[in-house]
């Protein structure tokens, strides 16, 4: 076993890697029942205009069961629909751009009473419909001629092109055919960790390897193990070589790449992909599992779980105490008007709504000037889930003093990392429990009782 396997995944546990990145039932259900309903209700009306039989076929993520969640708030995770005009829409005279355009008019009448949904700018290919701060519907449209077995996509360029997402699916369940359903399951896990390592590494730049790319190139570098850190740790190293090394990434199923890097994107890939190699190869050689924590969590950010639950699984094979010297943290904390309320040292704080906190290293001349300080937000439960809000990183230097706002009920942690020169100096955490929107009073006024003259 790993020394991380229950870091990453955990039939009975919930706050793993796995269980932080991936979408709740009630957001899939939600996202569900609204891709429902546009299909209900488009379909007939590009059937009755271009007088054809008109169906739809799911696909990218969403199909694929390697949906992840958004990786900060606001951001949306995105449902790929494909609509079908079921002939052959060049040879009945139909234009791309004018069918194109006709799907776009479908949907501004869609959406002309649900101002829960919005239409965003058409694309080359698409058209996409959001749930602002939710998730969003990706919609080309293609024609599909069942005699030739052609299939088209429908461009702004007023072209059609060849495309088939279909072909790619079915290039994935046939060369995923021969894997038993625990080792598909975890090969769709490996997935979608290295999708969210893309999207935390490309925040900033917004440079990423695209979700089909790395779709791909698991399929085809895919090393199955016992746990999902050894997984992941020996398919990606194969995959980051491929990446370090090569500007493209031939499409199995049709002509063109997947990659579609512009410009110099290449050259910072492969500083992400070269570091991502790296850190998987000092980990594969680590005996230390506090040191891999370190350097997953360096990896996944805030949507790794944080330590001081799974103390029994970060610190069973460490060395880690006798060469750190743990953070002192003081907490101070103000109610909604700033008043006052407490400034200690402490590793558990229980607190309101909108009230704030201020975090800062109390033995501060333990460290050298040097050193830096990582302020790792990692927001738990239902809440913060519903938002996709599960944290945030902060690196300030030791004197600094870190805000943090109170904002989802539930227990969350504030986690202090300092490191000197990429070494290890000294970690701890905060527990924060956050609970109702108000204050009591601490010293309720008496009620008054009547008691003559």
């Amino acid at each position: 076993m790993g020394l991380s396997a229950k870091l990453f995944f955990d039939v009975t546990d919930t706050e793993t890697l796995c269980r932080r990145i991936s979408l709740t039932p009630e957001q899939i259900e939600d996202a569900r029942d609204k891709k429902d309903k546009l299909l209900e209700l488009i379909k007939p009306e590009l059937s009755s205009s271009l007088e054809t039989s008109v169906k739809h076929w799911l696909q990218g993520s969403y199909k694929n069961h390697t949906l992840i969640r958004p990786i900060q708030k606001g951001n949306e995770f995105d449902i790929d629909v494909g609509i079908y005009i079921l002939c052959n829409a060049e040879e009945e005279g139909f234009s791309a751009l004018e069918v194109k355009n006709l799907n776009r008019q479908v949907l501004e009448w869609f959406v002309s009473n649900r101002p829960e949904a919005k239409l965003e700018n058409s694309k080359t290919s698409c058209e996409r419909l959001s749930y602002p701060s939710s998730f969003h519907i990706d919609i080309p449209i293609y024609y599909f001629d069942s005699d030739s077995n052609i299939c088209k996509l429908a461009t702004q360029d007023d072209e059609w092109i060849n495309s088939d997402p279909k072909a790619l699916q079915d290039w994935f369940n046939s060369k995923t055919s021969g894997l038993s359903s625990k080792s598909l399951s975890q090969l769709r896990r490996v997935i979608k960790y290295l999708k969210t390592w893309s999207a935390i590494k490309g925040k900033d730049d917004g440079i990423t390897i695209p979700s089909i790319a790395i779709t791909v190139l698991v399929v085809l570098n895919y090393i199955e193990a016992e746990d999902d850190d050894d997984s992941f740790v020996e398919t990606t190293i194969k995959i980051m070589d491929y990446v370090s090394e090569n500007t493209t990434l031939d499409n199995p199923v049709q002509s063109g790449e997947l990659f579609g890097f512009k410009d110099n994107d290449h050259i910072n890939i492969r500083q992400k992909a070269l570091a991502l190699k790296n850190s998987c190869e000092f980990i594969s050689q680590s005996t230390d599992s506090f040191q891999q924590y370190v350097l997953w969590s360096a990896t996944f950010e805030h949507m790794f779980p944080p330590f001081i639950e799974r103390a029994d699984e970060v610190s069973k094979n460490t060395n880690l105490p006798a060469i750190t010297t743990p953070p002192k943290i003081r907490v101070r904390h103000n109610d909604k008007r700033k008043n006052s309320l407490s400034n200690n040292i402490t590793s558990e704080i229980r607190v309101f709504r909108d009230e704030e906190l201020y975090f800062s290293i109390d033995n501060k001349g333990d460290y050298s000037q040097t050193a830096e300080v990582h302020w790792i937000v990692r927001n738990q439960d239902a809440e913060a889930m519903r938002v996709n809000d599960l944290g945030h990183t902060t690196v300030l230097s030791v004197e600094d003093e870190r805000y943090e706002g109170c904002s989802y009920s539930g227990t969350h942690y504030m986690e202090c990392l300092i490191l000197d020169q990429n070494n290890i100096k000294g970690i701890g955490a905060v527990k924060v429990r956050i609970t109702g929107f108000s204050r009591p009073l601490r010293n309720p006024p008496r009620k008054k009782h009547y008691k003559g003259r």
